[in-house]
């Protein structure tokens, strides 16, 4: 790898694991395309050291995809270790500037392994659907770096993947109105945060079968039992210590995050 690149892995690593940030690279010293994107991530990974408990995908709508000027998706790994069943304490020291999602998750049941046809039908009886909170960050001190992080700047960045919490398994999701079912997140007893739909929702089992097609692209494994956060629904919100999030979607139990 780069020098620049590992001295780039080092440093999102060494944040990651205390909390901390560091400066974005200024422009024409940061990673210049997705393929150097994924490799900062994959070495950024290698250095934690944790086991991958599953992936988290942003802007997985090709709404975002246009507002927000990415290329495509923007995946990231969650840590075991930072994976969470609701209800959930989670450490506010964790990372600095989170900001909180209500999102679908699959688990999967199955191993789908790089190098073979993942076949629909497969997957979706390995798939159980559970209703998420996404806790996401950047590594990058805000006002560094004097320009817009980018989409490979957030990719290398592992995706500004930081935790997740995920509630009660359902078994039987196919019956479930995705492009429509309303979903309502307060922080703090506050007015609801506001829930994205229309064109900014697509079929989160299609994001996952993209998702794992995208892994097996990069000769990335998927074990059974991994964990896929599936893209925002809500507007990302800010939180701090002493935050609460209580979660409902229509149908489905209850959602609770408390940062301590």
């Amino acid at each position: 790898m780069d020098p620049r690149l590992e001295t780039l892995a080092q440093g999102l690593a060494a944040a990651w694991r205390d909390g901390s940030a560091i400066p974005l690279p200024p422009a024409g010293a940061g990673v210049a395309s997705r393929a150097q994107a994924y490799d900062v991530q994959d070495r950024m990974a290698t250095l934690i050291g944790g086991t991958v408990a599953g992936w988290k995908v942003g802007a997985t709508v090709p709404a975002v995809q246009v507002f927000e000027g990415h290329d495509g998706p923007l995946p990231g790994r969650i840590f075991a270790d930072r994976l969470f069943t609701s209800p959930a304490k989670v450490a506010a020291s964790l990372m600095q500037g989170m900001k909180v999602e209500c999102e679908f998750a699959f688990s999967v049941t199955s191993a789908f392994p790089a190098g073979t046809r993942v076949d629909p039908e497969a997957l979706r009886a390995a798939a159980m659907f559970h209703p998420a909170i996404e806790i996401a960050a950047t590594r990058y001190a805000p006002g560094t770096g004097n320009r817009a992080s980018t989409t490979f700047d957030g990719i290398a960045d592992n995706g500004t993947g930081g935790a997740a919490v995920i509630g009660q398994g359902v078994a039987d999701w196919g019956r479930l109105p995705f492009e429509t079912l309303a979903i309502e997140a307060r922080l703090n007893g506050s007015p609801p945060i506001q829930a994205y739909g229309g064109a900014y929702r697509r079929d989160p089992f299609a994001i996952l079968g993209e998702t794992i097609a995208d892994l097996h692209g990069r000769g990335i494994d998927v074990a059974a039992g991994a964990v896929f956060l599936t893209g925002s629904l809500t507007l990302p919100t800010p939180v701090r210590r002493g935050h609460v999030l209580d979660v409902q979607m229509a149908g489905l139990a209850p959602l609770r995050l408390e940062l301590v």
